[in-house]
């Protein structure tokens, strides 16, 4: 998969949740996180309620697509 940036950023989430076919509310349960902290993630960087995705989750969830 080619990313205009690589790695976690809100919109690389949200393409990968696209390509898994995977709702917030399952990426949340698969990564064991609330639905809150996947909505914070999504949120763009300059929303105050933007939280960074840690690596390792971004890695768990990406690894279901074969990407990082």
């Amino acid at each position: 998969m080619t990313y205009p940036e690589t790695g976690y950023t809100p919109a690389n989430l949200r393409h990968l949740l696209g390509i898994l076919g995977m709702t917030q509310a399952a990426a949340a349960n698969y990564l064991g996180v609330s639905d809150r902290t996947v909505r914070m993630w999504l949120a763009e960087t300059d929303k105050p309620s933007h939280t960074d995705m840690p690596l390792l989750q971004w890695r768990k969830l990406s690894a279901l697509a074969n990407t990082d």
